[in-house]
């Protein structure tokens, strides 16, 4: 048998950083690594992690502890596989991106890596460097707004957990770091392991749903009343039309001027928007139900099969037959 080859996983982090965006993702390759051993006694490591910084001081993270780099940014090792950008807390990351230095380092960085990613609001470090351009990306749900409004380029998908666009990775919030990182795993090394490493961390492999499911319950305090109501009610009558001329009858407001407290509500059209939770309604039907696919877009709202495929490919760059093959668990 054939070893598989050592990949190389930098890490980059500055002072306030937050801990957990790299010790999450960091745990799940060094367990992956691990576990391959014991399935196959002498294994060499699938992973070797490197920390980098801008020198090789130690580092204070957010919660105050230190860390100490293997390697200024500088030197990052040739052979360099995944380089990762961590979030950061206060205003740690707009010092790092007021870095012009870091900003241009990490620009051509990421460029000849085979993968580049962030986790939680490290994404706006990436969007400064030019690397997200063109790209579907996601952050923190409270980051979201900057992301979008400050770097226009950017395909921004407020919902999901991660995005992988080409060679670009990007995580929401925090610990959704472990979540792309174990899909990394699964696609260099298989579903089979990536699962392996999720029962040892004691979690969910795949998470159904979007980041909306926490950052809604979050944000509950801004959002009108009338507003929290209507997105539950539209979660539970999916089915329905859901046109802006009913919605915004259920609300008793003109069509224009639901539209515009909507997108200032939620930041996204409502048309955008329910597509996008037809979409996660689709999705766990999609991988835990053998049933048809013109049973699961007649169960989402969805027109016709055509209209879900046209949505899963627009958002997901996958048709509904192959999210099911890749996700499905039957």
């Amino acid at each position: 048998m054939v070893k598989a080859p050592t990949r190389t996983i930098c890490m980059l982090t500055y002072p306030g950083a937050q801990s957990l965006d790299i010790s999450g993702p960091v745990e799940v390759f060094a367990l992956a690594s691990r576990q391959a051993d014991e399935d196959r006694n002498g294994s060499r490591p699938l992973y070797a992690v490197k920390l980098l910084a801008v020198d090789t001081s130690p580092v204070v993270m957010s919660s105050g502890i230190r860390l100490l780099p293997d390697l200024p940014c500088a030197d990052m090792p040739d052979d360099t596989d995944t380089l990762l950008v961590c979030g950061g807390m206060g205003n740690s990351l707009d010092l790092a991106r007021a870095d012009r230095t870091l900003v241009a380092w990490l620009g051509k960085a990421g460029a000849r890596v085979r993968r580049v990613a962030s986790v939680c609001s490290g994404a706006l470090l990436l969007a400064e460097a030019g690397l997200l351009d063109g790209r579907e990306a996601t952050t923190h749900w409270s980051d979201v707004r900057e992301l979008r409004e400050r770097y226009p380029k950017v395909r921004v998908q407020a919902d999901a957990i991660y995005t992988h666009d080409g060679h670009v990775w990007a995580s929401a919030g925090i610990t959704a770091g472990m979540d792309m990182a174990l899909a990394m795993v699964a696609e260099d090394h298989g579903a089979s392991l990536a699962l392996k490493v999720a029962k040892r961390m004691v979690m969910a492999n795949k998470r159904s749903g979007g980041q909306s499911q926490f950052s809604r319950q979050l944000q509950s305090l801004d959002l009108p009343d009338q507003f929290q109501q209507l997105e539950q009610w539209m979660r539970d009558n999916l089915h329905l039309r859901l046109s802006v001329d009913e919605l915004s009858e259920r609300l008793h407001m003109s069509p224009r001027q639901f539209n515009r407290r909507f997108v200032k509500a939620f930041l996204l059209t409502p048309q955008k928007y329910v597509e996008q939770l037809r979409i996660e309604a689709a999705k766990p039907l999609l991988e835990s139900t053998r049933k048809d696919i013109q049973w699961v877009a007649g169960e989402c709202g969805f027109g016709s099969v055509d209209a879900l495929r046209r949505a899963f490919v627009r958002h997901l760059s996958v048709t509904p037959g192959e999210y099911r093959a890749r996700f499905g668990s039957l």
